[in-house]
């Protein structure tokens, strides 16, 4: 058995995967807890378990109908059953089908830019008997989801669907069938159509993309299924061979040598030809044969050009003169063109950019959320790389922050710039109690400044210290760091959370529950483990508050990448954006509303970190040590959790009086980081070997990447 049952006796058993006996401070805080009334089933200790607050760090606690205010955290929210998917198979899915897969598919997942791609995703269900509302759209659609999932806005942010508003824009998924049978799909940050193999392509699922000696490269279907576009399905294929090879089918010969078939292709090329790539295209290939003709018949060339300009400028005058050019010219002007999203028709192309500005916007709009007076089981899906997806309904929503990118850079990349990368990361992200200065659009953007005014009142004068601490580090165990892996790829991580605002507001609801304890005359183990009970009025403050500032610290780590990942761009790249080959985010310190062992409970992860299956989750060591992305097993026993981290093995104020600047300077050889007295407490020896750590934990995660830091900026 891997978790070792300790020995306590308390009304719920207590499971530990840690390597070593807890000490007698260990042992009572973990009996304080485990003796709750409403503790679910066990109390689970992670391997990097230690000393906290009420709770030891590293400790799971479900409960049933009550929670502790010591956790800070945000509900997963999720969709009724027959909620509709579409795949890139060119069909959609309810969930709950999806679900009963248990296997991966491929959804059309959103970037914050507005930048549709295609991505891995997995099913599940996640809640039985869910609160539900309904949110209808302007497209007619209808939504039923539980009120806490989040909605990708229009700009890229995210709003929970119980505080969506008439009006509010949201990122739109239009998708269609061409007359050819190509599925197509509405890029929002363009508005133009794209043929969605190509998307398939470009989101790096077929591999590089080739070239073709003196061919386009083209997409083919295998299966001849134009709007199947599985990633098995698709083949790169130069133009020319492609066209060889559908002639040398027997059974299709007859249609490709048809009168039908050579007037059709001949009307897509003169289609093609009025595009902007098909324009591009064949312009070249018209280069390319007028120089060929002007270097193999010279003599001929400047014959046939003689006298062209003057020819040509007295034919346009006749003509713009002539019946028949200013009729022409009256045509082109009242021409009508087709919307692609609504198909109405009009004039001029100007007045066609004009409509779909004042009209369309490129988004869908919320009409109304209204809350249901019924319950239902719910699923999502986890979508790793992006944390989004489509609905059939034409919205894309977020799925099930620590965060970390793997980058398309090497190690040998990274050569003589680690200094100067840290240097400019500690001038663009405030550490520490320091601010930003300026506050920048895509803070002032946040949807959640709305609702600040809904906000326990102990934090209403303090909105913008908030603003201004949007993208800043922080201190303690926060970090920013540079890693490599086992085969030299470059990372970038970095553990934040929500600042002064998040702390503000955790003490405002732990003092509340205190209060109502010591009214209500209830002898607690521990005044910090004060609780409220679900359904109450204190009990849905917190919660409200509690995902509020969960989605701050999201949005705060989100900024402090974007300027992070910047900075590394410039060093190593020229400042051109690039792509990351993957993104990890996971929370810890937090609590979601889960089922486990059949059963609806609130499961709070204190300093630990989610792992269902397929999860994943960062677990860094310190400073100096090894870092791990992993996915998650779903042990039953562990609430399907693992640890957040190494664990300390000494207090702050025990490794600044156990080791010296020189021991720091020793254990951090080979990181490019801060060597100085203000961050010897981090020291690597203040924590727990990680490799144990990770041994302990080998039946809740497999390991996906090893990291090694080689850059390090501390709080």
């Amino acid at each position: 058995m891997p978790y070792e049952k300790l020995e306590i006796t308390t009304p719920a058993p207590v499971l530990s995967w840690a390597n070593h006996a807890l000490g007698p401070e260990e042992t009572k805080m973990a009996k304080n807890v485990a003796s709750l009334p409403f503790v679910f089933k066990h109390l689970a200790l992670m391997p990097d378990v230690h000393l906290g607050k009420g709770a030891l760090v590293g400790s799971v606690i479900a409960t049933k109908e009550a929670i502790i205010p010591a956790a800070v955290g945000v509900d997963i929210g999720c969709f009724v059953g027959d909620t509709s998917i579409p795949l890139v198979d060119g069909q959609s899915y309810a969930i709950q089908e999806l679900a009963s897969l248990n296997e991966e598919f491929f959804v059309y997942a959103c970037t914050s830019t507005g930048k549709i791609l295609a991505a891995k995703a997995t099913a599940k269900l996640t809640r039985k008997n869910a609160p539900l509302v309904k949110v209808i759209l302007d497209n007619g659609e209808e939504i039923i989801c539980t009120p806490d999932h989040q909605f990708m806005l229009r700009n890229g942010t995210y709003q929970e669907a119980q505080h969506l508003q008439p009006e509010t824009s949201l990122m739109p998924f239009y998708s269609k069938i061409d007359k050819n049978g190509y599925s197509l799909i509405a890029q929002p940050y363009s508005g133009r159509w794209q043929k969605a193999h190509w998307i398939i392509a470009r989101s790096g699922l077929l591999g590089q993309i080739p070239k073709f000696q003196a061919q386009r490269t083209v997409i083919h279907h295998r299966n001849f299924n134009e709007s199947d576009n599985r990633p098995e399905n698709l083949e790169f294929m130069g133009a020319n061979d492609r066209s060889a090879y559908h002639r040398s089918l027997v059974e299709r010969n007859q249609y490709w040598q048809s009168p039908e078939f050579k007037l059709k292709r001949v009307a897509v090329l003169a289609k093609k030809a009025q595009t902007p790539e098909g324009y591009e295209f064949y312009a070249a290939r018209g280069t390319q044969n007028i120089l060929k003709y002007m270097q193999q018949q010279p003599e001929h060339f400047k014959q046939a050009v003689a006298g062209n300009g003057e020819r040509g400028k007295q034919y346009l005058i006749n003509y713009n003169q002539s019946e028949k050019g200013r009729l022409k010219s009256k045509e082109i002007a009242n021409r009508y063109y087709t919307c692609d999203i609504c198909d109405v028709e009009v004039k001029t192309p100007i007045g066609l950019h004009n409509h779909r500005k004042k009209e369309h916007q490129c988004n869908h709009k919320v009409v109304a959320v209204l809350p249901l007076d019924y319950k239902q089981d719910v699923y999502c899906l986890t979508v790793p790389k992006y944390h989004n997806f489509a609905l059939k309904a034409g919205v894309f929503v977020h799925n099930c922050g620590m965060s970390a990118i793997k980058t398309p850079f090497t190690g040998e990349q990274l050569e003589g710039k680690l200094k100067k990368i840290r240097l400019d990361i500690e001038a663009a992200i405030p550490t520490g109690f320091n601010e930003n200065k300026d506050v920048e659009k895509p803070v002032t953007n946040w949807q959640g400044w709305n609702d600040f005014k809904d906000l326990h009142r102990g934090v209403q004068d303090i909105q913008s210290k908030a603003m201004k601490q949007m993208g800043s580090l922080g201190g303690g165990n926060h970090f920013i760091e540079v890693c490599l892996d086992t085969e030299n790829q470059v990372w970038l991580m970095l553990h934040s959370g929500s600042r002064h605002i998040g702390n503000n507001l955790a003490q405002c609801h732990i003092n509340t529950a205190k209060e109502l304890a010591k009214m209500a005359g209830e002898k607690l183990p521990d005044p910090d483990l004060a609780y409220f009970v679900a359904g109450t009025p204190e009990f849905q403050a917190y919660w409200h508050d509690l995902q509020w500032a969960q989605e701050y610290a999201r949005v705060n780590r989100d900024v402090m990448m974007a300027r992070f990942k910047h900075i590394v761009e410039k060093h190593i790249a020229g400042g051109k954006a690039t792509k990351p080959l993957l993104q990890v985010n996971c929370h810890h310190n937090y609590a979601e509303k889960e089922v486990h062992f059949d059963e609806d409970v609130y499961v709070t992860r204190k300093g630990a970190v989610r792992a269902q299956t397929e999860d994943y989750g960062i677990i860094p060591g310190s400073m100096g040590a090894k870092s791990f992305i992993v996915k998650g097993k779903g042990n039953a026993h562990s609430f399907c959790s693992c640890s957040h981290g190494a664990g300390r093995l000494l207090s702050r104020n025990k490794a600044k009086n156990v080791y010296t600047l020189d021991d720091l300077i020793e254990q951090t050889q080979g990181v490019e980081c801060r060597k100085d007295t203000g961050v010897l407490d981090e020291i690597p020896g203040a924590y727990k070997p990680i490799e144990q750590v990770m041994a302990n934990q080998a039946d809740l995660v497999e390991v996906v990447a090893t990291l090694k830091q080689v850059m390090c900026v501390k709080g």
